[in-house]
């Protein structure tokens, strides 16, 4: 299992990301720390669920970019590039 510690190190957790930014987003709430499994933006001071608008009902630990892998999927950054 990964821990929150771990987590944390691939994404940022100073700032926001820019206007309009798609991201992936590390939250955690009373289920524990996990990354959400769609894209967030930051609009108004306010992260929400990049496809749908809603609003995210967890805390935002951190972000990463989202890049597009070959076949149209999207992975964050930090798992696209080989260490």
């Amino acid at each position: 299992m990964v821990t929150r510690a771990a987590r944390l190190r691939d994404f940022k957790t100073d700032g926001y990301p820019g206007s309009g930014q798609s991201v992936q987003a590390l939250a955690e709430d009373h289920v524990g720390t996990y990354i959400l499994p769609f894209p967030c933006e930051r609009i108004d001071g306010e992260w929400r669920n990049a496809i749908t608008g809603e609003a995210v009902q967890a805390n935002i630990l951190g972000w990463c970019e989202v890049r597009t892998e070959s076949r149209g999927r999207t992975s964050p950054a930090h798992q696209l590039t080989k260490e």
